[in-house]
Protein backbone atom coordinates (compact mmCIF):
# COMPACT_ATOMS: atom_id res chain seq x y z
CA UNK A 1 0.00 0.00 0.00
CA UNK A 2 1.17 3.64 -0.46
CA UNK A 3 2.35 5.48 1.99
CA UNK A 4 -0.38 8.17 0.94
CA UNK A 5 -3.05 6.17 1.34
CA UNK A 6 -2.10 4.99 4.88
CA UNK A 7 -1.89 8.38 5.77
CA UNK A 8 -5.40 8.88 4.49
CA UNK A 9 -6.40 5.71 6.24
CA UNK A 10 -5.28 6.71 9.62
CA UNK A 11 -6.64 9.84 9.86
CA UNK A 12 -9.78 8.07 8.36
CA UNK A 13 -9.48 5.96 11.52
CA UNK A 14 -9.02 8.58 14.52
CA UNK A 15 -12.57 10.28 12.53
CA UNK A 16 -11.02 13.54 11.33
CA UNK A 17 -9.36 14.75 7.59
CA UNK A 18 -6.31 17.27 7.64
CA UNK A 19 -8.79 19.89 6.47
CA UNK A 20 -10.52 19.90 10.20
CA UNK A 21 -7.03 20.27 11.62
CA UNK A 22 -7.13 23.96 10.45
CA UNK A 23 -8.42 26.86 12.71
CA UNK A 24 -11.70 27.66 12.31
CA UNK A 25 -12.00 31.53 11.43
CA UNK A 26 -13.43 33.65 14.57
CA UNK A 27 -16.13 36.19 13.90
CA UNK A 28 -14.74 40.05 13.77
CA UNK A 29 -14.93 41.82 17.83
CA UNK A 30 -17.61 44.58 17.52
CA UNK A 31 -15.86 47.66 16.51
CA UNK A 32 -16.51 49.94 20.05
CA UNK A 33 -15.62 53.26 18.39
CA UNK A 34 -17.79 52.58 15.20
CA UNK A 35 -20.76 52.28 18.17
CA UNK A 36 -19.98 54.76 20.03
CA UNK A 37 -20.06 56.97 17.30
CA UNK A 38 -23.63 55.65 16.36
CA UNK A 39 -25.36 55.69 19.31
CA UNK A 40 -23.26 57.58 22.22
CA UNK A 41 -22.01 60.39 20.60
CA UNK A 42 -25.23 62.67 19.71
CA UNK A 43 -25.54 63.27 23.72
CA UNK A 44 -22.34 62.30 24.85
CA UNK A 45 -20.08 64.08 22.29
CA UNK A 46 -17.49 62.28 19.97
CA UNK A 47 -14.80 62.36 22.24
CA UNK A 48 -16.96 61.52 25.32
CA UNK A 49 -16.97 65.54 26.41
CA UNK A 50 -20.34 65.98 26.63
CA UNK A 51 -23.32 67.93 25.28
CA UNK A 52 -24.97 70.69 26.51
CA UNK A 53 -28.81 70.56 27.96
CA UNK A 54 -29.06 74.28 26.18
CA UNK A 55 -28.39 72.46 23.07
CA UNK A 56 -29.85 69.73 22.66
CA UNK A 57 -30.32 66.39 25.02
CA UNK A 58 -27.87 66.34 27.54
CA UNK A 59 -25.59 64.07 27.80
CA UNK A 60 -22.68 64.45 31.23
CA UNK A 61 -18.89 64.19 30.19
CA UNK A 62 -17.76 60.83 30.97
CA UNK A 63 -13.97 61.04 29.74
CA UNK A 64 -13.16 60.61 33.86
CA UNK A 65 -14.98 57.31 33.59
CA UNK A 66 -12.24 54.64 34.27
CA UNK A 67 -14.64 51.82 35.65
CA UNK A 68 -15.36 49.60 32.80
CA UNK A 69 -18.13 47.43 35.18
CA UNK A 70 -20.30 51.04 35.53
CA UNK A 71 -20.25 51.64 31.83
CA UNK A 72 -21.40 48.58 30.72
CA UNK A 73 -23.60 48.38 33.18
CA UNK A 74 -24.99 51.99 32.17
CA UNK A 75 -25.24 51.12 28.46
CA UNK A 76 -27.64 47.70 29.45
CA UNK A 77 -29.67 49.51 32.32
CA UNK A 78 -30.13 53.48 30.85
CA UNK A 79 -29.87 55.54 34.20
CA UNK A 80 -31.88 58.45 34.65
CA UNK A 81 -32.87 59.79 31.58
CA UNK A 82 -30.00 57.71 29.08
CA UNK A 83 -32.04 54.73 26.99
CA UNK A 84 -31.67 51.25 27.73
CA UNK A 85 -29.57 49.72 24.75
CA UNK A 86 -30.02 45.74 26.19
CA UNK A 87 -32.61 45.34 23.00
CA UNK A 88 -30.31 47.54 20.29
CA UNK A 89 -26.63 46.16 20.98
CA UNK A 90 -25.55 42.31 21.66
CA UNK A 91 -23.54 41.81 24.93
CA UNK A 92 -20.60 41.72 22.68
CA UNK A 93 -21.02 45.08 21.03
CA UNK A 94 -21.55 46.82 24.46
CA UNK A 95 -18.61 45.29 25.95
CA UNK A 96 -17.23 46.72 22.83
CA UNK A 97 -18.13 50.23 23.80
CA UNK A 98 -17.85 49.95 27.29
CA UNK A 99 -13.96 48.86 26.45
CA UNK A 100 -13.84 51.64 24.06
CA UNK A 101 -15.02 54.13 26.60
CA UNK A 102 -12.43 53.64 29.45
CA UNK A 103 -9.81 52.96 27.29
CA UNK A 104 -10.26 55.76 24.35
CA UNK A 105 -12.58 58.54 25.76
CA UNK A 106 -11.15 58.17 29.33
CA UNK A 107 -8.37 60.66 29.65
CA UNK A 108 -8.78 63.06 32.48
CA UNK A 109 -6.97 60.70 35.22
CA UNK A 110 -8.62 60.78 38.87
CA UNK A 111 -5.16 59.81 40.70
CA UNK A 112 -2.63 61.89 43.03
CA UNK A 113 -5.18 64.00 44.96
CA UNK A 114 -5.21 65.38 48.26
CA UNK A 115 -8.55 65.83 50.52
CA UNK A 116 -7.40 68.94 52.42
CA UNK A 117 -6.09 70.93 49.03
CA UNK A 118 -8.81 69.95 47.73
CA UNK A 119 -11.22 71.07 50.33
CA UNK A 120 -9.09 74.59 49.41
CA UNK A 121 -10.25 74.12 45.85
CA UNK A 122 -13.77 73.42 46.16
CA UNK A 123 -13.99 76.26 48.84
CA UNK A 124 -12.65 78.61 46.45
CA UNK A 125 -14.13 77.44 42.91
CA UNK A 126 -17.43 75.34 43.51
CA UNK A 127 -18.55 76.22 47.14
CA UNK A 128 -20.64 78.82 46.06
CA UNK A 129 -22.90 77.55 44.14
CA UNK A 130 -22.87 74.00 45.35
CA UNK A 131 -22.65 75.33 48.63
CA UNK A 132 -20.20 74.09 51.43
CA UNK A 133 -22.04 70.87 52.36
CA UNK A 134 -21.86 69.97 48.65
CA UNK A 135 -26.31 69.69 48.19
CA UNK A 136 -26.14 72.40 45.31
CA UNK A 137 -28.62 75.48 45.87
CA UNK A 138 -30.54 78.12 43.61
CA UNK A 139 -28.58 80.50 40.96
CA UNK A 140 -29.87 83.61 41.23
CA UNK A 141 -28.06 84.50 38.03
CA UNK A 142 -29.24 82.15 35.83
CA UNK A 143 -32.61 81.57 37.21
CA UNK A 144 -31.59 77.64 37.76
CA UNK A 145 -30.30 75.44 40.61
CA UNK A 146 -26.68 73.79 41.37
CA UNK A 147 -27.10 70.53 41.27
CA UNK A 148 -26.61 68.36 44.56
CA UNK A 149 -23.88 66.18 44.73
CA UNK A 150 -23.73 64.14 47.30
CA UNK A 151 -25.33 61.63 45.07
CA UNK A 152 -22.73 62.05 42.12
CA UNK A 153 -20.35 59.86 40.85
CA UNK A 154 -16.25 60.80 40.70
CA UNK A 155 -16.37 60.86 37.19
CA UNK A 156 -19.64 62.86 36.50
CA UNK A 157 -18.13 65.57 39.04
CA UNK A 158 -14.45 65.94 37.15
CA UNK A 159 -16.33 65.83 33.80
CA UNK A 160 -18.49 68.42 34.90
CA UNK A 161 -15.75 70.57 36.22
CA UNK A 162 -13.93 70.19 32.75
CA UNK A 163 -16.84 70.65 30.67
CA UNK A 164 -18.63 72.62 32.34
CA UNK A 165 -22.53 71.58 31.52
CA UNK A 166 -25.20 74.37 31.55
CA UNK A 167 -24.77 77.43 33.41
CA UNK A 168 -21.72 76.07 35.05
CA UNK A 169 -18.50 77.73 33.59
CA UNK A 170 -15.23 74.93 32.48
CA UNK A 171 -12.54 74.71 34.17
CA UNK A 172 -9.72 73.80 31.79
CA UNK A 173 -6.00 72.64 32.93
CA UNK A 174 -4.80 75.41 32.69
CA UNK A 175 -7.03 76.55 35.61
CA UNK A 176 -7.16 73.43 37.63
CA UNK A 177 -4.65 70.71 36.53
CA UNK A 178 -5.51 67.24 37.22
CA UNK A 179 -3.69 66.67 40.08
CA UNK A 180 -5.74 69.81 41.19
CA UNK A 181 -9.11 68.21 39.78
CA UNK A 182 -8.53 65.03 41.20
CA UNK A 183 -8.21 66.89 44.74
CA UNK A 184 -11.57 68.42 44.69
CA UNK A 185 -13.13 65.44 43.49
CA UNK A 186 -11.44 63.39 46.97
CA UNK A 187 -12.95 65.97 48.95
CA UNK A 188 -15.99 66.14 47.39
CA UNK A 189 -16.06 62.22 47.96
CA UNK A 190 -15.02 62.89 51.32
CA UNK A 191 -18.21 64.97 52.34
CA UNK A 192 -20.36 62.82 50.56
CA UNK A 193 -19.49 59.81 53.02
CA UNK A 194 -17.70 61.52 55.96
CA UNK A 195 -16.35 59.80 59.18
CA UNK A 196 -19.11 58.71 61.54
CA UNK A 197 -17.80 59.84 64.80
CA UNK A 198 -20.85 58.14 66.03
CA UNK A 199 -23.88 58.95 67.57
CA UNK A 200 -27.30 60.05 65.52
CA UNK A 201 -25.89 62.00 62.70
CA UNK A 202 -29.50 63.80 61.49
CA UNK A 203 -28.52 63.29 58.09
CA UNK A 204 -25.66 65.52 58.12
CA UNK A 205 -27.61 68.86 58.67
CA UNK A 206 -24.76 70.72 60.48
CA UNK A 207 -23.62 71.34 63.93
CA UNK A 208 -26.29 74.33 64.25
CA UNK A 209 -29.20 71.97 64.15
CA UNK A 210 -27.99 69.64 65.37
CA UNK A 211 -26.85 71.38 68.72
CA UNK A 212 -30.71 72.83 68.53
CA UNK A 213 -32.07 69.76 68.62
CA UNK A 214 -29.67 68.67 71.77
CA UNK A 215 -31.14 72.05 73.42
CA UNK A 216 -34.54 70.95 72.52
CA UNK A 217 -34.00 67.48 74.26
CA UNK A 218 -32.73 69.14 77.48
CA UNK A 219 -35.21 71.48 77.87
CA UNK A 220 -37.67 68.81 77.71
CA UNK A 221 -36.09 66.48 80.51
CA UNK A 222 -35.69 70.01 82.68
CA UNK A 223 -39.67 70.55 81.78
CA UNK A 224 -40.25 66.82 82.42
CA UNK A 225 -37.93 66.37 85.51
CA UNK A 226 -39.84 70.19 86.85
CA UNK A 227 -43.49 68.50 86.12
CA UNK A 228 -42.39 65.02 88.15
CA UNK A 229 -41.35 67.16 91.48
CA UNK A 230 -44.19 69.68 91.53
CA UNK A 231 -46.43 66.62 91.04
CA UNK A 232 -45.92 64.58 93.69
CA UNK A 233 -45.67 68.08 95.97
CA UNK A 234 -49.09 68.51 94.87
Amino acid sequence: MRPGLIVMALFALAGFSPASSQSVPQPARPDGAALFARHCAVCHGDRGQGVSAIVTIAGPNIQAEHNQGQVLAAVEVGPSHMPSFSRILSVEEMRAVSDFVVQKIAVIPLTGGNVSHGGILYRSYCAACHRTAVRGGALAFSGSNAPDLSEKSPAIIAGAIRSGPGPMPSFSPSVLDDKELASIVDYVQTVQHPPNPGGLPMHWIGPVAEGLAAWVAVLALVAVTTWIEWGGKG
